[in-house]
């Protein structure tokens, strides 16, 4: 089970970084983007990074297969903007959790400059310690977008959750960092975190049939690669060496990013 220092270290990583996060990725968008390449190069980093992360919630509700009969538990929703993304584009119920107080506020801050129409609710709670309202609803879809890194030492536990939550037959839509390196602490080679391999080994020993496995790692360099051009623009030295050292981990192969769409069994 996560401890006390784990949840507080997830809720200061947000915190912490929030005007940072804020100025590069836009308000609401703690993912990772999705764009389109021309051979091995990004034609498309001018979209913007919060358009970036929309085009990946919608690519990944597509493979998903969500419609309007859908009922989706975002595991780790963040600011909100994946599940007001797929409820609009979708038309499906979504329910998002998250750790961080602050983060919920936000979310629930945006949602209200929305459509009253969206069917779309946020709570604050631990993956392993789901608030009432939730553990009582069966979902056809489990989502989680760029959530997991901040528990791999508990990855099998947090597949089992998401297993836990799915109908019979329910699909879990993933994408998270990857290792071998743990993707946060760049430098810190005493942190590790599973690699894809491992990752999508995980998946299936908790239940799942996989159907889709994809490696976005190009997806991930694209925009960091634009995070680190901000950076640059803002003289912020210590965001610049943080992307240097991610950008150099991802093209050596030591973190990467994965994404897995699975039916339970």
């Amino acid at each position: 089970m996560t401890t006390i220092e784990e949840v507080r270290a997830i809720k200061a990583h947000y915190d912490n970084h929030r005007e940072w996060h804020d100025l590069a990725r836009g308000n609401g968008n703690l993912g990772d983007g999705y764009y389109t390449f021309v051979g091995t190069e990004p034609a498309n980093l001018d979209i913007g990074f919060p358009e970036a992360c929309r085009r990946m919630t919608r690519y990944l509700g597509t493979l998903g297969q969500l419609d309007t009969r859908s009922i989706v538990l975002d595991m780790g929703c963040g600011e909100g903007t994946p599940a007001i993304t797929m409820a609009k584009q979708f038309g499906c119920k979504v329910v998002g959790v998250d750790v961080s107080e602050n983060n919920i506020a936000s979310a629930r801050k945006f949602l209200s400059e929305e459509s009253s129409t969206l069917n779309v609710q946020f709570h604050e709670g631990n993956f392993f310690d789901m608030p009432a309202r939730v553990q009582h609803e069966m979902f056809t879809h489990v989502w989680a977008q760029v959530s997991f890194f901040h528990t791999h030492a508990h990855l099998r536990r947090c597949i089992d959750v998401a297993a836990s939550m799915l109908k019979s037959g329910g699909t879990f839509i993933l994408v998270d960092y990857c290792g071998p390196r743990h993707p946060v602490f760049t430098r810190d080679t005493s942190k590790s975190a599973p690699d894809m391999n491992e990752y999508i080994q995980t998946v299936k020993d908790a239940g799942f049939n996989i159907l889709v496995q994809e490696d976005a790692s190009r997806h991930f360099l694209a925009g960091t690669t634009f995070l680190r051009k901000i950076a640059g623009e803002e003289k912020n030295t210590v965001e610049i060496n943080f992307y240097d050292g991610r950008i150099s981990s991802i093209k050596e192969k030591l973190i990467g990013m994965v994404i897995i769409v699975a039916q339970k069994k």
